[in-house]
C-alpha cells in the first residue's frame, strides 16, 4: 500500500491498488442488491473501498476518532468492466470541514493504462464519544 501527501492541502493520493472484478465477489454483491447474474453492476466497484490494503489506507485518513458513514457515490464510466479482469485503482482521498467527511475520488484503469472509470465516494465522518477510538 502507498499512501503520500498531495499538492492539496488536507488530501491524501491512496495506491496504486489491484483491483478485480471477481466472479466470485461479483455473484455475491448481485444477490446482495438482487441485480441479475451474469453482468457486472454499474455501482460494484464501491465494494473495493472495502478491501483490506485501502480500506487501511482509507482509515488513516478518517483517524480513529470518527466513524465513517456513507453519504454518496457515484461513477462515471469511460468503458464497462469485463469479468474476471484485474485492474489498477490510485485514490486521493481529501478531508472536509463542515460537514466533516472524507471525500475519496478514485480512478481505475486497465493494466495498459487506458481508464475504465472514476469513482466517487463521501464518507460523513460521525465523531466517536471520548474513548470509543481505535
Amino acid at each position: 500500500m502507498r499512501a503520500e501527501r498531495s499538492h492539496r492541502p488536507e488530501e491524501t493520493v491512496l495506491g496504486p491498488f489491484e483491483v478485480a472484478t471477481d466472479p466470485d465477489a461479483v455473484a455475491a454483491f448481485c444477490a446482495a442488491i438482487g441485480a441479475p447474474k451474469g453482468e457486472i453492476p454499474a455501482t460494484f466497484p464501491i465494494v473495493w473501498l472495502s478491501a483490506p490494503d485501502l480500506k487501511a489506507a482509507l482509515r488513516d485518513a478518517v483517524g480513529p476518532d470518527f466513524l465513517p458513514v456513507h453519504e454518496s457515490q457515484s461513477f462515471d464510466y469511460a468503458r464497462p468492466l469485463a469479468l474476471g479482469v484485474a485492474y489498477r485503482l490510485t485514490a486521493a482521498a481529501r478531508r472536509e470541514h463542515a460537514p466533516e467527511r472524507l471525500v475519496v475520488d478514485a480512478d481505475v484503469a486497465e493494466a495498459d493504462g487506458a481508464p475504465c472509470l472514476t469513482l466517487r465516494a463521501v464518507l460523513r465522518l460521525v465523531p466517536l464519544a471520548e474513548g470509543q477510538g481505535a
